[in-house]
């Protein structure tokens, strides 16, 4: 068996964490939830489509004719710039998340693989008439047969 992951988070490491993520959250208080209606409705912008936008603010802050209303060329620019910050923020985080999920996976598979070794173990002593053992295996039989796999947590 190789153990990649040795490791635990101690306690006071969980709520320094845990207070950073609410430091995110206060700092960004208009972040919203949209329904999944509400999100194939919406127009979609990416880094394609950016210099399109920009070239838009631009020709229509400098041309009276094209020029879509007070205010609303500053309001596209804000949310132009939120845009690009939280574009930013958004690839941190599913860096972040990558790295979360790959090594929770992976200790997930550990100690899954050390259980299973633990539970063949268990077999084996029933195998060999030691005293006892069958009743551990009934007991771990049970967990083991009630708990699928889920796609997250498949091991190797």
């Amino acid at each position: 068996m190789n153990n990649r992951i040795n490791t635990e988070v101690s306690p006071a490491t969980v709520d320094t964490i845990q207070q950073a993520f609410d430091t995110i959250k206060a700092q960004l208080p208009f972040l919203i939830k949209l329904s999944e209606p509400e999100r194939r409705g919406l127009a979609k912008m990416d880094d394609g489509r950016r210099p399109f936008v920009e070239k838009c603010f631009d020709l229509g802050s400098r041309n009276p004719l094209i020029e879509p209303g007070p205010g609303l060329i500053d309001a596209g620019k804000k949310d132009l710039n939120l845009f690009n910050s939280l574009t930013a923020f958004k690839n941190e985080a599913e860096q972040l998340l990558e790295m979360l999920t790959d090594t929770r996976q992976l200790a997930g598979a550990e100690a899954y693989e050390i259980a299973r070794f633990i539970y063949m173990k268990a077999q084996m002593a029933v195998k060999m008439n030691a005293p006892g053992s069958q009743s551990l295996v009934d007991e771990l039989g049970k967990l083991f047969k009630q708990s699928p796999a889920s796609p997250d947590t498949t091991t190797t």
